[in-house]
């Protein structure tokens, strides 16, 4: 048999992260760095990745090349994380009444 390889397009990948970040957001306080975070992540990283690992395309990815993927969302996630140490670090430093 022929298996018809998996598609996931952009909007799947929106939604599911759009839903993971909720049940995040279910067991941490709610504050308003969180909320920042979270929009950033949303909006700038997932669509970012999502384009860089698929050819520079929003169609449907097909992994076709499964190693380039892996190689991008790696960088992604550790650029997001380093930036969101970056923004606590700063904002409790300058900021402290803000926290």
């Amino acid at each position: 048999m022929f298996q018809k390889r998996k598609e996931v397009s952009f909007k799947q990948v929106f939604w599911t992260s759009t839903f993971l970040i909720m049940i995040y957001f279910l067991f941490q306080p709610f504050h308003w760095i969180n909320l920042i975070e979270a929009l950033f992540i949303l909006l700038v990283i997932i669509p970012t990745v999502y384009y860089f690992s698929n050819s520079h395309s929003f169609k449907a990815i097909s992994f076709e090349n499964e190693t380039y993927f892996a190689g991008v969302s790696t960088f992604f996630i550790l650029l997001t994380t380093v930036l969101t140490i970056l923004i606590t670090v700063l904002i409790s430093a300058f900021a402290p009444n803000l926290l």
